[in-house]
C-alpha cells in the first residue's frame, strides 16, 4: 500500500512539473507578444518639418529660338545703329544702306541753300555777303600757309591745305557762282532744297526691326534647322553630325540679298534634349522645371514629349530671359526635373499596417500611434508626404484621412515598433 502511494506521488510530481513547464511557455509567449507594447523603447525619432526633394539630371540641350533673318535689298555702304545683343522695339532703325555715294558738293549745296532760306525768312540779306568775305579771308590764309609749307617741304601739310582750299573754293562758287542761290527768291530756293533732299534721301535705305526683340549680327546656319516649327521632328544623329560655324555679318559694305541681322524673340524660347527610358517617369508634359545656367537659374515647363526608343525627346519652353541665350546653341547643364514639397520624413519611418502605408507618431504620453500617410515623392533616404489631411476614394465617395501634422514626433526604424508602445 505504501508502495502504491509512493508511485502516485512521484507521478503527480512529474505531472505538476509538466504543467508548470507549459504554463511557463505560455507566460513567455505572452511576454514576447504583449510586453513590448507596454514597456518603453529607445528608438530614434524625428520631427515632422516642411522640406523638399529634388530630382536633378545633367542634360545636353539644344537651344531653339524664334529668329527672323533680315536680308538686304540693295547694295552699298552700311551704317549700324544697334549694338550686338541690344533689345529694340518694333520699327526701330537698325541699319542704313547708302546705295550711291552722294558727292560732297551736293551736301554743301544743301547746307548753303538751308542757310539762304533761313536768311530770307529772317530778312538777313547780308548773311551771304558776310559769308563770302569770311571765305575770302580763309582762302587767303590757306594760300599764305601753302607758300610757307612749300618752302619747308612739308608734303603732308601741303596736301591737307590743298584739300581745305578746294573745299572753301567749292563753297564760294556755290554762293556767288553762275548757278548760285544768291539771287533766287524763297520759292525757287525751296524747290531746289526739296530736290537736293530727295536726291540725298533716295540714296539711303533705312532698315528697321519688323518685330520687337534682340538684335544679333551672328548666324550659325541653324536658324532654318532649329526652329519652333520643326523642332518636334529633329533627329539627334543629324544634330550631332552638323558642324556649327558662327559668322559675324557686320562689315562696311553689303550686296543685294545678303543677310544683315536677325531679330530674336526674347519672350519665348525653347530647348530640346533626349532622355533615357529609365528617367522618363520624372518628365511629364506641363510640369515646371528649373534650369541651372552658368548665368543664373530660370524656370521653364515641359511643353512636349516625343516618345522614341532608346531615348525620347523632351521639349522645354521658357518665358524668362537669361543673358546670352540669343547666342547659345548647345549647352550642358543641370535640370531640376522634379521638386517634391511637403512634410519631409525618413523612409525608414514608413511601415505598412492593414494594407495602408503610415508612420508611428508619439502622443503626449509618448505612446506610438499609427497614422496613415500619402506619399508625394521620395528618394533613397527621404519621402515627402501630405500634411494634416488627405483624401482617398471610398466607393463612390471621397474619404478624409487625418495624417501627420507639422512638428509631430515620428518614430524612426518603425518596423520594430508596435501600436501603443512607449518610446523614450
Amino acid at each position: 500500500m505504501k508502495e502504491v502511494t509512493k508511485k502516485n506521488y512521484r507521478k503527480k510530481r512529474r505531472k505538476n512539473r509538466l504543467g508548470y513547464f507549459f504554463f511557463g511557455m505560455i507566460v513567455f509567449y505572452l511576454l514576447i507578444k504583449f510586453i513590448p507594447m507596454l514597456i518603453s523603447s529607445s528608438n530614434e525619432t524625428s520631427i515632422a518639418q516642411y522640406g523638399n526633394i529634388q530630382v536633378v539630371h545633367h542634360l545636353n540641350c539644344y537651344v531653339i529660338r524664334n529668329e527672323q533673318l533680315i536680308i538686304s535689298n540693295a547694295e552699298g555702304d552700311i551704317k549700324y545703329f544697334v549694338q550686338e545683343g541690344e533689345k529694340v522695339e518694333k520699327g526701330y532703325k537698325v541699319v542704313e544702306i547708302h546705295k550711291d555715294a552722294v558727292d560732297e558738293i551736293t551736301r554743301k549745296k544743301l547746307e548753303v541753300i538751308n542757310q539762304r532760306i533761313e536768311s530770307l525768312n529772317d530778312n538777313k540779306e547780308y548773311l551771304f555777303q558776310s559769308d563770302v568775305e569770311k571765305l575770302d579771308k580763309e582762302i587767303n590764309n590757306i594760300i599764305d600757309n601753302l607758300k610757307q609749307y612749300k618752302e619747308k617741304g612739308d608734303l603732308l601739310k601741303i596736301y591737307q591745305l590743298k584739300k581745305d582750299l578746294e573745299s572753301k573754293l567749292d563753297k564760294k562758287r556755290i554762293i556767288v557762282g553762275d548757278k548760285s542761290f544768291a539771287g533766287k527768291n524763297l520759292e525757287a530756293l525751296k524747290v531746289e532744297q526739296k530736290q537736293l533732299v530727295n536726291q540725298i534721301n533716295n540714296s539711303i535705305i533705312a532698315i528697321s526691326s519688323p518685330v520687337s526683340g534682340i538684335i544679333s549680327y551672328k548666324i550659325d546656319g541653324y536658324e532654318t534647322i532649329l526652329n519652333p516649327q520643326n523642332m518636334a521632328t529633329i533627329e539627334l544623329n543629324k544634330l550631332k553630325n552638323m558642324e556649327r560655324s558662327v559668322t559675324d555679318l557686320r562689315g562696311t559694305k553689303v550686296i543685294n540679298q545678303q543677310p544683315l541681322f536677325k531679330v530674336v524673340d526674347n519672350n519665348s524660347w525653347y530647348m530640346i534634349t533626349w532622355i533615357e527610358k529609365e528617367y522618363l517617369e520624372d518628365y511629364k508634359e506641363g510640369r515646371s522645371v528649373t534650369f541651372n545656367f552658368p548665368q543664373g537659374q530660370i524656370q521653364g515647363k515641359i511643353l512636349q514629349i516625343v516618345l522614341d526608343d532608346p531615348k525620347s525627346m523632351v521639349i522645354f519652353e521658357m518665358d524668362e530671359y537669361i543673358e546670352g541665350f540669343d547666342t547659345l546653341r548647345n549647352i550642358s547643364l543641370d535640370v531640376v526635373a522634379v521638386n517634391y514639397e511637403g512634410i519631409k520624413i525618413y523612409r525608414d519611418s514608413i511601415v505598412e499596417r492593414d494594407g495602408k502605408k503610415g508612420v508611428y507618431v508619439l502622443d503626449i504620453n509618448r505612446h506610438a500611434s499609427f497614422k496613415p500617410i500619402k506619399i508625394i515623392g521620395y528618394d533613397d533616404t527621404y519621402a515627402i508626404i501630405k500634411s494634416n489631411i488627405f483624401y482617398e476614394k471610398d466607393g463612390e465617395d471621397m474619404k478624409t484621412i487625418t495624417t501627420v501634422k507639422l512638428y509631430d514626433e515620428i518614430v524612426r526604424k518603425a518596423s520594430k515598433i508596435d501600436q501603443g508602445q512607449v518610446i523614450y
